[in-house]
Parts: C-alpha cells; sequence; structure tokens
C-alpha cells in the first residue's frame, strides 16, 4: 500500500530519533539525565486523584465526550483566563477542549489552510507546528530565529510572494527551545503586520505558568492587545 504524498515529511520525528538514542545509551550502560520531553516528573495533585476518584461511578462520566466539552469545564476554563490576565472570555464561543495543545496546532491549519496555501513557522520550532501544516497539504515558509535578533523573527524579511499566498503565522514565546521571551511590544508589531496581511495568528502558549515562584509578572501574550 502506498501511503499519501503529505505524510512523506512526517517520516522524521524528534521524540522518536530521541527515545532511540536513549535507548542505545541505556543498553550501553549509560546513565542518563532525560532532557528530552517537557513531560512533568511531579506528583498529580491530591485534590485532583480525589475529584477523578469521585466521579468514576458517576454514570454521568461514562460515556461520551463530544467536541464542545462540558459546561462546567468551558466556565472554568474561562474564568481562568479572566483570573490570570484580566480579559472577559465567553466559555460558549472561545473556549475549546482538546486532548492537548499538540491535537490544536497540529489540527488547526486544516481549518485554514487550502492546499499550497503558505503557513510562516518560527525556524527552530515545535514539531507540532510543520505537522499540521504538512497535513493540510500547506507549504511552510522558515522564518530563522537568530541569537543577534533576540530569537525574534525579522517580519519585514519576508518576501511579498510568500505573504500573497500565506494564510497563517505561528509564534510561541516563551519559546521552545531556545527560552526567548518575546516583548510585548513585539506582539503589537505581529498583530499589526498580519493585519496588514490578512494572516491568522497563532500564539501557541503553554510555558505560562513556568516562572520562579517570587516572579509575579506573567511573559508577554497577545492577551492584553486590542
Amino acid at each position: 500500500m502506498q501511503f499519501a504524498q503529505r505524510l512523506a515529511p512526517l517520516q522524521l520525528n524528534v521524540f522518536a530519533d530521541m527515545d532511540q538514542a536513549k535507548a542505545k545509551a541505556r543498553v550501553a550502560g549509560q546513565e542518563l539525565i532525560d532532557l528530552s520531553l517537557g513531560s512533568s516528573d511531579l506528583p498529580t495533585p491530591e485534590p485532583v486523584l480525589r475529584a477523578i476518584a469521585d466521579s468514576l461511578p458517576d454514570p454521568s462520566t461514562h460515556g461520551y465526550l463530544l467536541f464542545s466539552g462540558t459546561q462546567e469545564f468551558r466556565q472554568a476554563a474561562a474564568q481562568w483566563y479572566t483570573q490570570k490576565f484580566g480579559i472577559p472570555v465567553d466559555p460558549e464561543t472561545e473556549v475549546l477542549q482538546l486532548i492537548g495543545s499538540q491535537e490544536g496546532t497540529a489540527h488547526l491549519p486544516l481549518a485554514i489552510l487550502n492546499p499550497g496555501d503558505f503557513a510562516l513557522l518560527q525556524d527552530p520550532g515545535y514539531p507540532s507546528h510543520a505537522g499540521g501544516v504538512y497535513l493540510a497539504s500547506g507549504q511552510i515558509y522558515p522564518m530563522p530565529l537568530l541569537a543577534e535578533n533576540h530569537f525574534l523573527p525579522i517580519l519585514e524579511n519576508i518576501p511579498l510572494t510568500v505573504l500573497a499566498q500565506a494564510k497563517m503565522m505561528v509564534l510561541s514565546y516563551p519559546h521552545n527551545p531556545t527560552t526567548a521571551i518575546a516583548p510585548l511590544e513585539f506582539f503589537q508589531k505581529a498583530v499589526a503586520f498580519c493585519q496588514q496581511h490578512n494572516l491568522v495568528l497563532v500564539h501557541d502558549f503553554p510555558y505560562v505558568d513556568l516562572v520562579f515562584t517570587n516572579d509575579s509578572k506573567l511573559p508577554s501574550s497577545l492577551f492584553p492587545l486590542p
């Protein structure tokens, strides 16, 4: 059987490569400190475990959960955003439950791109950003992140011929793997740029809570912008 051509770029996977490298090292008797994946090694908080255990006997939790999730979850998520960022969020139209952020970043291009459209992605960037574009039969324009530019893309360097075919730009700050944080001024510039060129601006923001305990300032994001 021959698979679709759109799957060809997905043959390479950095996480699979790291798993193979770790397996070889362990077979060789090497001791590893595994920094290959940002998976939590901390125990799940007791109230969460207790709530899960208490819900198991409830028959209403045994059926399918359709795409919108539960109303209670949407309301809780909207309230979290309001408390965290001081912005109003409509739980009915602005909250979507996913099985993980990778699902969202991988599936979103299917809703935005037509075959041949460009997505503007950070280089380097998270693998699922590119994977979703390939699945949508789109094209990737890599925006280089260089130390001399504070790991921020130079938007003015994107060719007009690419912008004419582009539909979306994906940013992610704090950035993986450079750890760079974008200032609010950059987000303001990115919003204006995407409005000018009719691009959907996506901000993958999974590291919002990874701050020092005594640091009350959150990383910059799109949320404070009108």
